[in-house]
């Protein structure tokens, strides 16, 4: 059923503006028509002027054979005549009627409902459940002309209409036998105006690899229990909001819009996670092995590959979910290996790896957020020869970090993948620096950093590390002096 939105009077008919474009469930049956009404819409043969001839098959039972419009552009404001030409070359049974469906290039983005416009096509019964003179009543071989207007709204901003018709009875309609005309849902995507409206211009695409510094604590500094409330925390390197894996955008509703911080002591690597989430689910629990937390569970993961080399090699995968259920493995590269022929003996990565790691979360249901505080020993670690674990002042690692739910159907990242594999993609995951106290660097590295060599911190520099107050995730509502994302 549609919801229609509004109505626009044009020439004395109604377009139907609507969220969803498609027929809505009708009565059966055409009225008695009075050939003697409609015979100047009958014609012999299709007028030579035509300006756009087609042949649309539509089960072999009718034939769209060509069409024109008046101007051949849809520009804001103005008013556009339609006629179409049809030809009936086979028998339908009584009931089937004529629609058009308004859409953009994006065919399924509706914008308005045209079935019941038109001299053929008025209304004859509540909720055009009749129109005047349908496709059942016309007489084989003879070319019909359908013809109706369109008021092109005053705040179009999209650069092209497209006029979607087609042939519908209850929940069924004619099959386009044209695949090329088809737009997939028996709807022929043949007719199309330009508005001249210039398209905006999407956002510039961030390509450019995040990073930040990770300051080092002091011994005995934290306590992992689901809050980031000690005073450390304030300093700590903050990732700044995560943004969609796909475009890189930063969406100001989304369901798990989050952030992270991260900094390092002789014995972990801590991250402390913020996920604005209304309502985190999971079906398992703290001590389950290895669970399938990507599938079922709201969650955060990080992807983890000692030192920079970005080539996917020995890189570690952690998850931990909103009921302190964690998945962890080890992976030699890119998505290997994977073992095992069906769920039960599935493995993804070495899962016999263990990363030790000590978590906790709270869930605040006043702020419908929750904290994950998670600190992961060094020791857990492997790394290639030449890469230190721990690391050392100046170090940089690849990190990505990541907020979902629902089987990662609702997913964001720190470092966005831009199309350019999965989310174990190293060469798109973001660097972290390896920072002394304060967040302050080795000379060489500072040095390093000042000329290129060394990625630098694109959200802060040297020890100006921004607190993340808990809850406060994006740009919008994140207080100054925080920079924007």
């Amino acid at each position: 059923m549609r919801t229609f939105l509004g109505l626009v009077v044009v020439a004395g008919s109604a377009l139907l503006l609507s969220t969803q474009v498609g027929c809505a469930k009708r009565g059966k049956g055409v009225a008695k028509v009075d050939k003697e009404a409609v015979k100047e819409f009958i014609l012999d043969d299709m007028p030579a002027d035509v300006t756009h001839k087609t042949d649309v098959n539509f089960e072999d039972k009718v034939h769209l054979i060509g069409w024109k419009a008046e101007p051949e552009l849809a520009a804001p404001g103005s008013t556009v005549r339609f006629t179409l030409f049809w030809r009936k070359t086979g028998d339908l049974d009584p009931g089937w009627k004529l629609f058009t469906h308004v859409t953009t290039d994006d065919v399924k983005q509706a914008k308005g409902n045209l079935d019941c416009v038109g001299s053929i096509r008025q209304e004859k019964a509540a909720n055009c459940t009749v129109q005047t003179y349908g496709p059942s009543d016309w007489e084989k071989g003879k070319v019909i002309k359908d013809s109706f207007e369109f008021t092109v709204p005053g705040d179009v901003s999209w650069p092209t209409y497209r006029f979607l018709v087609g042939i519908w009875k209850d929940d069924a309609r004619l099959k386009i036998k044209n695949a090329d005309a088809n737009d997939g849902d028996n709807r022929a995507n043949v007719i199309a105006l330009p508005t001249g409206v210039k398209a905006p211009e999407p956002p510039p695409q961030k390509t450019e690899l995040p990073t930040l510094n990770a300051p080092k604590f002091g011994k005995a500094d934290i306590k992992i229990d689901g809050k980031l409330d000690e005073k450390p925390w304030e300093t700590a390197g903050f990732t700044g909001p995560f943004v969609g894996p796909g475009d890189g955008q930063a969406p100001p509703d989304h369901p798990v819009n989050a952030a992270a911080k991260i900094a390092w002591d002789d014995a972990n690597l801590y991250v402390g996670f913020v996920v604005e989430d209304k309502d985190p689910t999971s079906p398992f629990k703290p001590a389950d092995k290895d669970p399938h937390v990507w599938e079922k569970s709201s969650a955060v993961e990080l992807m983890i590959q000692p030192g920079d080399p970005g080539d996917n090699k020995d890189y570690f995968e952690l998850q931990v979910d909103v009921n302190g259920a964690i998945f962890d493995t080890r992976w030699d590269d890119y998505n290997q290996p994977i073992t095992g022929a069906d769920d039960a003996t599935k493995q993804f990565g070495h899962m016999d790896w263990s990363s030790g790691l000590k978590q906790a979360v709270t869930i605040d249901k006043e702020k419908k957020n929750y904290t994950a505080e998670i600190a992961i020993p060094w020791a857990s670690f492997k790394a290639r020869e030449g890469i230190s674990i721990p690391p050392k002042p100046g170090d940089t690692w690849r990190v990505n970090l990541y907020s979902f739910k629902d089987g990662q159907r609702a997913a964001l990242a720190w470092s966005p993948i831009l199309g350019q594999g999965n989310f174990h993609k190293s060469t798109r995951f973001g660097k972290i620096t390896f920072a002394g106290p304060g967040g302050l660097l080795p000379a060489a590295s500072a040095s390093a950093a000042a000329s290129g060599s060394a990625a630098p911190d694109t959200h802060h520099s040297g020890p100006k590390l921004i607190p993340m107050p808990p809850g406060l995730i994006h740009p919008k509502v994140v207080p100054p002096p925080t920079p924007p994302h």
